[in-house]
């Protein structure tokens, strides 16, 4: 019985020691099997430009594409990774900040998951880890993305932002993000004015959104028209109905004429009941129904003008996106 203790222990320890060398051996295998795409020291450069309807905020990840912070006018900032060739598979990525080079020891901080899409952009994150991201690079840390490539689960892929430069860079995307509007078109084009029963009176919640409609149409020089629509439920004869409508319609008409928006671009048309969206047999139905739509339609194909547009200060740390055409949308 004695004699097997020192046998059965060496042999247990001998597992051990094989175990911890083939520990060792895969490693390095892993390591080699993960293609990294970051910007070294050298040949980090961002780039910023905008207007009053976006601004586009970017490192170019040499051999993989993008890495942007896309702010759109009247909404909050999205990091978007933008590929030249996307070697990732369509499916969930890890996304993480991991620490800066100069402090290895730290731990990453792990930020869940983003799907990879075929479509640009290939990942898109919301905009609370937009904003982590932001605030970790400020710190020095690395936004990281990573995933297993398409064509072999057993490769990786890893994309990193640099840090280098970025202070700087930050403060000239911060001045092109004060100059935003509070909306985009996105948020006006298509509104609706709802109005109780039997009324045509605009009350103080129509009258903020017809207010956000005005102080977009001033501010895009490029709307050309202002199509309102005027609508009813199908209560009541046919005749009052359509009358309704057209009072509906010519008082939202009147309060975008009388803050400033020219008659020469707006267009009115009533319709009465013919044309409902929900069932008129529920009280819901019929209150949506009773309604005046506003669409709005821009000359996309007119060039905006140079007031519009974001200046890049003399002293900037960044260089103008050249190759990227902003949508100004």
């Amino acid at each position: 019985m004695s004699d097997s203790v020192p046998g059965v222990m060496n042999s247990l320890l001998s597992k051990l020691i094989c175990s911890f060398c083939v520990i060792l051996t895969v490693t390095p295998v892993l390591a080699g099997q993960t293609m990294n795409f970051s910007g070294s020291p050298q040949d980090t450069r961002w780039a910023l430009s905008g207007n009053v309807f976006e601004c586009r905020f970017e490192q170019l990840v040499p051999g993989y594409g993008r890495a942007v912070f896309f702010h759109q006018a009247g909404e909050d900032v999205a990091f978007q990774l933008e590929t030249e060739r996307n070697l990732m598979d369509y499916s969930k990525a890890d996304i993480s900040i991991a620490p800066p080079n100069w402090q290895p020891a730290q731990r990453s901080e792990r930020l869940g998951t983003a799907r990879v899409s075929d479509a640009e952009p290939n990942l898109k994150l919301d905009s609370e880890r937009s904003n982590r991201f932001l605030h970790a690079l400020l710190e020095g840390r690395l936004p990281t993305i990573s995933h297993h490539t398409y064509y072999d689960s057993s490769k990786y892929i890893q994309v990193q932002v640099s840090a280098t430069r970025f202070p700087d860079a930050y403060q000239d995307y911060v001045a092109c993000s004060r100059q935003l509007l509070k909306y985009n078109y996105g948020q006006v084009a298509r509104s609706k004015v709802f109005f109780n029963s039997g009324e045509e009176n605009i009350d103080k919640k129509d009258m903020a959104i017809l207010d956000r409609i005005i102080y977009y149409i001033k501010n895009d020089p490029r709307i050309n028209a202002v199509y309102l629509d005027g609508h009813s439920d199908n209560r009541g004869r046919r005749y009052d109905n359509r009358q309704m409508s057209k009072q509906r319609v010519e008082a939202v008409e009147r309060y975008l004429l009388i803050n400033g928006i020219s008659p020469d671009i707006v267009t009115t048309r009533f319709h009465g009941d013919r044309y409902p969206v929900a069932n008129n047999n529920t009280y819901a139905g019929r209150a949506a129904n009773r309604r005046v739509t506003v669409r709005l339609e821009m000359d996309e194909e007119m060039p905006l003008p140079d007031n519009l547009v974001f200046q890049l200060p003399p002293d900037a740390a960044v260089a103008p996106t050249l190759d990227v055409p902003l949508s100004g949308r």
